[in-house]
């Protein structure tokens, strides 16, 4: 029998909102994101909120995407997605860079990663999570970030590099699982969608997506996710015109199973919204989260991993959505 809390349960009525407390990673060397992501947090405020409406959300965009120094320690690993722009000039193919680890499973994870970090700077990461679940793994990069840099096909050198934006980044989740389903030939029933942070916003939308379109998927991850770019400052009951990554008006017609892990003390992504997104999850597909207490914003795989909680929630969740056992599920991964 799986454990009970993975099964689906109902939620006691939200308690008012707790003021998140100062609580700085204790281990700033542990961190997967670097510096950039909790400036992300410090440079939003009234200033910005004062540019109003969708004016506003231009603003945002030179804030809320930071791309970092690009950090490609497994350059030979790389593969390039296709893609392709469509505003400011012809339709214009260019290329995004992505990995894929094949462990020979028959559940693949396809990872959208947080902001002021590439795909290079969680390979690491990624790859041990990947090794210890054995599980398939794709993280693609963000049109903007790492050596996705916005370079267009070299027979067009003479137009700029692309920036990162909301509607280029769905673009680009788009194109990474057209590529698993249609080159790799992986059913979309054996993909989980997995964000971190700022990927939340990719995965939620991609989950909306395939639900409107009625394509099933296993399931949806959201680590340190947020409600919307605008709601991480401002405590907004509704979505105002430019606001990014309206998770929270998407994830309610999500129609796979939802797991959210949040820090109690995330200093950058308040706490309760996470509370609020699993509120938000319709209830079939809603699993018990993992609220982890002591965990700031960039440091919960570092506090899961020195108590080992980690790893035995994922498979407990992957043999859920495989309508197996523990271990039953554990049996069929080694094979």
């Amino acid at each position: 029998q799986l454990s009970s809390a993975l099964l689906p349960f109902s939620l006691p009525k939200p308690k008012p909102k707790p003021k998140p407390k100062p609580n700085p990673d204790p281990n700033p060397a542990l961190r997967h994101a670097s510096d950039g992501e909790a400036a992300w947090g410090r440079e939003r405020g009234p200033g910005v909120w004062r540019a109003g409406g969708v004016a506003m959300g231009a603003v945002l965009s030179t804030v809320v995407f930071q791309p970092p120094p690009p950090v490609y320690l497994s350059r030979h690993r790389i593969f390039w997605l296709s893609r392709h722009y469509h505003g400011g000039y012809d339709d214009i193919g260019y290329e995004i860079p992505a990995y894929f680890l094949d462990r020979g499973s028959n559940l693949t994870i396809l990872f959208s990663h947080g902001n002021a970090e590439d795909i290079g700077y969680s390979f690491s990461w990624f790859s041990e999570l990947s090794q210890a679940l054995g599980v398939n793994f794709m993280a693609y990069e963000y049109t903007g970030y790492g050596m996705a840099r916005g370079r267009f096909a070299m027979r067009r050198p003479d137009l700029p590099r692309l920036e990162p934006s909301e509607e280029a980044v769905y673009g680009d989740v788009e194109a990474a699982f057209r590529w698993l389903t249609e080159v790799k030939g992986i059913p979309s029933e054996q993909i989980i969608l997995y964000g971190r942070s700022l990927g939340s916003g990719p995965s939620c939308y991609m989950a909306q997506k395939c639900a409107r379109e009625g394509v099933k998927l296993a399931g949806l991850i959201l680590q340190s996710p947020l409600l919307s770019i605008y709601r991480v400052t401002f405590d907004f009951r509704f979505t105002l015109p430019g606001d990014f990554f309206a998770n929270i008006d998407r994830i309610g017609e999500v129609e796979a199973p939802v797991f959210i892990i949040h820090g109690v003390d995330d200093p950058i992504v308040p706490f309760w919204h996470g509370q609020a997104l699993l509120r938000a999850v319709s209830e079939p597909y809603r699993v018990k989260p993992m609220w982890v207490r002591g965990a700031g914003h960039n440091n919960i795989e570092v506090l899961l991993s020195l108590d080992r909680r980690l790893m035995p929630a994922l498979r407990e969740f992957f043999a859920k959505i495989r309508g197996m056992t523990l271990a039953e599920w554990l049996e069929e991964s080694r094979n």
